[in-house]
């Protein structure tokens, strides 16, 4: 086996996420380069986890234990302000499991060559799913069939994993065997597949060194499809005009699409091109030059469908669509949404080019709209769900009155002064049946500058030609506006 180091922040998302996945990506492109001076060849899995190869550093530091010590005071001196674990076993996924033990241990968990296949098969099978990047209907599967333990999987064999999930069978079994050997030193890529693009002059920004290198992102990830492959990992190397360079390992077990290629690039760079009087690492002059080099691809030899039935044809469609639109016309933009949080419903979600994501993914997408990254879900004093159908960018001022004409309004305790009746949109007159609320909303008291205060409610309302419908309402400064409406 060849041994791996996994140093994980399993909570990096609910500490540094608040402000965005970009925030949250920039902070730990700090943790990344400072790791990097026990190890220049770091992967970078995803947010909060990077795996690097054992064996050169621990035969330079003098061991196991004490480069795993060295990376646990590494990780203390980054001031993260986030738990985090380090990790060393003979397999990339025994490696992570270690460094998720050794979270709770507060001490790095360095697991023996001599005991690394008896310590994968002790494992709980879910642990397949949490490091190993295994489908949850595939664990849940295996759950519901008596495996427990990823030594009873094995137990299976691989012939029969193959037979009925095919190439993530092969995933799983190679998993709890041990047998996931993946090196980390660059080797001789395919010349095919290996792309490089030269800037006219220097860039100073990640957003324009993304959109300027998209073209060759494009370029690339079509030669790997071409040949009916994927690619899992990805190095990207970018130079400076004064000579500055960094390079980071990227890796996706669904395979890079352009999308997230193009995303991985912006989030390198978010962490680097910072401003060099803060940080004194920092490159002194734009990007010239970025390399792409393919360092593992696999096969795709079907398109595996739900384990529930269903496939992903929809959305791969809606994905060409888009890409066919924004092709014929420059001046077509699509976005998708971003669960961001917060109370205004104007902005619990963000727009984010579809560029940067990658909507096949239904993962992904679900961590998106659904789980938000580590973002709240819960804000007090937030819109209860259902959200509304149609949010107005620019809230249209609105009269809330009484049967007799009377305005209606909010005393000093948040309470109606009287019951409304009809509310007036425009010249549009509706009828109101039910209210609900008012709820308060009060922020940032403190600031006198920025303090809002705010109250809003839900009515139920019918028109004589457009029949009933919801509307959500809020009275600021003496005045009701239609903040949003439910279909």
């Amino acid at each position: 086996m060849t041994r791996s180091i996994a140093v994980v922040f399993p909570h990096w998302m609910q500490h540094h996420g608040v402000l965005g996945e970009e925030h949250a990506f920039r902070r730990f492109e700090h943790v990344v380069r400072a790791v990097t001076a026990l190890s220049p060849l770091v992967e970078v899995q995803e947010i909060g986890t990077m795996i690097m190869a054992a064996r050169g550093p621990s035969r330079y530091f003098g061991g196991d234990t004490a480069v795993a010590q060295l990376l646990h005071q590494v990780c203390i001196d980054a001031r993260t302000e986030s738990v985090f674990g380090v990790g060393i076993a003979g397999s990339r996924f025994a490696a992570m499991a270690a460094a998720h033990m050794a979270v709770s241990r507060e001490q790095p968990c360095v697991i023996d060559a001599t005991i690394t296949d008896a310590f994968i098969a002790a494992l709980p099978v879910a642990s397949l799913c949490r490091v190993g990047g295994i489908s949850v209907d595939t664990v849940d599967l295996f759950e519901r069939l008596g495996l427990r333990t990823c030594g009873a999987t094995l137990a299976v064999g691989e012939s029969a994993l193959i037979d009925r999930f095919g190439i993530e069978g092969q995933r799983v079994y190679h998993l709890v065997s041990g047998g996931e050997v993946r090196h980390l030193a660059p080797g001789a890529p395919p010349s095919d597949f290996a792309r490089t693009v030269d800037f006219d002059f220097p860039l100073a920004h990640a957003s324009h060194v993304a959109s300027a290198a998209r073209d060759t992102i494009d370029e690339m990830v079509d030669a790997i499809t071409g040949h009916g492959q994927q690619c899992v990992r990805l190095l990207i190397t970018c130079h400076t005009d004064h000579a500055e360079t960094t390079s980071r390992i990227w890796g996706e077990p669904r395979g890079f699409s352009a999308g997230v290629v193009a995303q991985r690039l912006l989030y390198q760079l978010d962490g680097w091109l910072t401003d060099s009087t803060a940080d004194p690492d920092a490159p002194t002059s734009g990007v010239v030059r970025v390399e792409f080099v393919p360092l593992e691809s696999r096969e795709v030899l079907v398109t595996q469908p739900l384990l529930w039935g269903g496939s992903q044809e929809n959305t791969e469609r809606a994905a060409r669509a888009a890409a066919m639109a924004m092709a014929v016309n420059d001046a077509v933009q699509v976005t998708v949404p971003r669960w961001e949080g917060g109370r205004d419903v104007a902005t619990v979600y963000s727009r984010v080019p579809l560029s940067l994501v990658d909507i096949t993914n239904p993962d992904a997408s679900e961590q998106r709209v659904l789980t938000g990254d580590g973002v709240a879900r819960h804000w007090t004093g937030s819109v209860p769900s259902p959200s509304p159908a149609s949010i107005a960018p620019t809230p249209p001022p609105i009269r809330v009155v009484t049967a007799l004409g009377a305005e209606v309004g909010v005393t000093g305790r948040h309470e109606l002064n009287a019951v409304p009746a009809q509310v007036h949109v425009g010249n549009q007159q509706y009828q109101v049946l039910r209210v609900a609320g008012p709820w308060p909303l009060e922020e940032r008291w403190w600031d006198p500058r920025r303090a809002r205060r705010q109250v809003r409610m839900q009515l139920l309302v019918r028109h004589a030609k457009r029949g009933v419908g919801v509307f959500l309402v809020g009275l600021e400064h003496h005045q009701w506006t239609l903040l949003a409406r439910y279909d």
